[in-house]
């Protein structure tokens, strides 16, 4: 009778474990479950924007300018922040961020964020977010784009000596105008050499280079290097027309003087008369 007690008891104590264990890893289970359905309540909740979200084009290394509009001046705090990661950019005139690239300039019913020199990476979508009653929220989308330029005819341009020669510089995928447009030749700069014959114009799109008589010193590797875009080459070569003698092109007498004429006229002449009059043996015979 004790023996059957004791394996009663063994056999209840093994149960109640077993019973204890199964609890623990259901609730386990539901707090893990709740806890991915909070998170994922969370991020869907991040990416829902109520409002209109204005897009603003930015180029690469230049300045972005995010507009935040408010109706009422004295509605509260405007704070700047970007919503991929609710990092706090400014708040009300102080910036937050430690990055100092971020800036507010305020007027009465703008509150503009600056961001100098942008990169790849600040491109996202900021919240311009106003303390009022209710909270008046703004959303700007940035994107950024990386310039660069192109020289028609490149890699490698021929071009014969004595005739013009057009290089153009046209920047590609610019959201702004060059500030400048340098111009290189075997790595030496040739914007302000006044070489004659030479000329640099600069256009909305990049930068025009011009040659009027291209000679063979004109000959070698150009680079146009605009403010805010990549650089571009081409390489130019300048044909060399060698000089003919005077029998391979039709003996050529424009530049021939005239008394070299006139004195080649007598030779003909007596040439032809020589023939013509007859020998004294002839008329003499002996």
């Amino acid at each position: 009778m004790r023996a059957l007690l004791i394996l009663a008891s063994i056999f209840l104590e093994i149960h109640l474990q077993l019973t204890g264990s199964q609890a623990e890893h259901q609730r386990s289970e539901s707090g893990d479950n709740e806890v991915a359905s909070a998170k994922a309540s969370e991020e869907k909740g991040d990416d829902v924007i109520e409002g209109p979200i204005r897009e603003v084009l930015a180029q690469s290394g230049s300045t972005a300018n995010l507009p935040c509009k408010i109706t009422d001046p004295g509605a509260g705090t405007i704070t700047w922040m970007k919503r991929r990661n609710r990092l706090l950019l400014t708040v009300g005139k102080t910036t937050h961020s430690v990055d100092n690239r971020f800036v507010v300039m305020h007027s009465s019913t703008d509150w503009s964020l600056l961001i100098r020199a942008v990169t790849l990476q600040d491109a996202g979508i900021y919240e311009c977010q106003v303390t009022s009653h209710p909270v008046q929220r703004n959303f700007v989308h940035l994107k950024i784009t990386e310039a660069y330029s192109i020289i028609p005819g490149a890699p490698d341009l021929h071009v014969k000596q004595g005739s013009s020669l057009r290089l153009e510089c046209q920047l590609m995928a610019a959201a702004e105008s060059p500030l400048y447009v340098f111009w290189y030749r075997q790595g030496h700069m040739i914007n302000y050499d006044e070489e004659p014959g030479v000329k640099v114009e600069l256009t909305k799109s990049g930068s025009i280079l011009m040659v009027n008589k291209t000679k063979p010193s004109h000959g070698g590797n150009y680079t146009c290097v605009p403010s805010n875009a990549k650089p571009a080459y081409v390489m130019v070569h300048v044909i060399e027309e060698e000089e003919k003698p005077a029998a391979m092109h039709g003996g050529d007498r424009r530049n021939v003087s005239p008394a070299i004429l006139a004195s080649n006229f007598l030779v003909s002449l007596l040439t032809a008369i020589s023939w013509r009059i007859p020998s004294f043996t002839s008329l003499y015979p002996t």
